[in-house]
């Protein structure tokens, strides 16, 4: 190959690029726009060729598919000059074109924008200046996929920190996605932000510490991205990872295969259980009253009169050991003793409250009696102090009373000896009847000396 044809190559190079007024612009090669969002270019062009002012006016253009300006002028999609939009809902210049920053957004991008696109500047001074180098836009209907490290989370220790970080694309800052996390630890701390990538492009990246906690071993942790858009429904993608948290055993206990009571003769099976991470190489050791007994997962043999006690085990990997909470193993002979106690018991303390029962009943039946008893004799005093026998005369307590009232008539009777007649003397008083008795009893002849 000869010098002379590479040599004509370079000068028709370069005299094409005068000839054109083609400058670089510092664009990404490509960005991925979601359909129905807005779309954020970054951009910058240099000025070595420029002589900008600050006095000066500086318009943008953006053109599509081709960087010929007027050929044909439809491809025109942003012209800044007569501030006119082509195919494109809105499209606005955030940069400040004198400061050579052209950081532009199209909004409501749709499948049928998908192309390449170039960046024109001109100044009032008619300095024109198409960037050879375009961007391509390409837009899906589908967001972009998630970021999340690590991706596959190796075994951590318990109550060391873990970070987690998810991050997605935000083609469109203004309109940016959110980032939420499902099924966290209880002692996650997160913080979310807008970051900016080394193509001058954002993404939406969130961070997550906690520590490691074995309540959250083989805990699947996800990342949701939601991005905001012009449809019937956001769209959202996730992704997520398993949590694999080494740590020695816990919440160490004792299964038993029937119940806790077991009778002579029949064979129990006490099983220790235990969570940790390695699980595979777990060593069990049971003891009963503080004596070691046998090792392995399981304790099977037949119960006697002797098998009745409290049993415990201990669980152990390379990272530590736990012990279980004793339970007691009660014999159906023992249970019955217990059982003929506690009858007994109750029936003691029956039969004393039933006694005492009828010691109190019987107390107050004669209790009743004797008052009874009282209350007849009395009545038979009133009775014997209101009769009158022949052999005396007898006044009742009513009769003996002084008179109430000078109304009242007093009647005296008069008892003479010396005739042995009786007779009766009536005298009516007041209403009523009183009876007075004359007794008289037979003279006796005296001999007077």
């Amino acid at each position: 190959m000869s010098v002379f044809p590479f040599m004509v190559f370079l000068f028709f190079y370069e005299l094409v690029l005068v000839s054109s007024e083609l400058v670089y612009s510092e664009l990404p090669s490509s960005i991925t726009a979601l359909s129905g969002s807005c779309v954020q270019i970054p951009c910058k062009f240099n000025g070595s060729e420029i002589s900008l002012k600050n006095t000066e006016t500086v318009f943008g253009f953006w053109i599509m598919k081709d960087h010929a300006f007027a050929r044909p002028p439809s491809l025109v999609v942003f012209n800044g000059r007569a501030n006119i939009i082509t195919g494109f809902s809105h499209i606005e210049i955030l940069g400040n074109l004198s400061q050579r920053e052209c950081t532009t957004v199209f909004y409501d991008v749709m499948k049928n924008h998908s192309d390449k696109y170039y960046f024109r500047v001109e100044t009032s001074t008619a300095q024109k200046y198409t960037y050879q180098n375009p961007i391509y836009i390409s837009v899906s209907d589908s967001p972009q996929p998630l970021v999340l490290k690590p991706t596959d989370l190796k075994e951590v220790m318990e109550e060391t920190t873990v970070h987690l970080n998810c991050s997605a694309e935000a083609p469109c800052p203004k309109q940016p996605p959110t980032i939420s996390w499902s099924n966290i630890p209880e002692s996650a701390h997160i913080t979310t932000q807008l970051q900016e990538k080394p193509d001058k492009t954002q993404s939406v990246f969130s961070h997550m510490t906690f520590k490691a906690s074995y309540m959250d071993h083989r805990k699947n942790i996800s990342c949701t991205v939601t991005y905001p858009r012009k449809t019937s429904n956001d769209s959202t993608v996730e992704t997520t990872v398993m949590l694999r948290v080494l740590f020695p055993p816990k919440e160490t206990h004792i299964t038993i295969d029937s119940s806790a009571s077991v009778s002579v003769g029949t064979n129990v099976t006490l099983t220790c259980k235990s969570k940790a991470n390695p699980s595979n190489d777990m060593n069990y050791t049971w003891y009963k009253s503080g004596h070691q007994l046998d090792s392995g997962e399981q304790l099977t043999f037949t119960v006697n009169r002797k098998s009745g006690g409290w049993y415990f085990c201990t669980a152990k990997n390379e990272h530590g050991n736990e012990k279980s909470e004793e339970i007691q193993l009660i014999v159906a002979e023992s249970l019955s003793l217990i059982i003929g106690c506690v009858v007994g018991v109750s029936a003691f303390l029956l039969l004393f409250l039933l006694i005492t029962l009828f010691l109190r009943v019987q107390r107050l039946k004669a209790s009743t009696i004797k008052e009874t008893d009282i209350s007849d004799q009395g009545q038979e005093k009133q009775v014997q102090i209101s009769s009158i026998y022949t052999n005396g005369a007898f006044v009742s307590g009513e009769e003996l009373e002084m008179p109430k009232d000078e109304n009242d008539i007093v009647h005296y009777g008069e008892i003479d000896f010396s005739t042995p007649q009786t007779k009766s003397t009536i005298v009516k008083s007041s209403g009523q009847e009183t009876i007075y008795a004359e007794v008289r009893g037979q003279e006796k002849e005296m001999n007077q000396d």
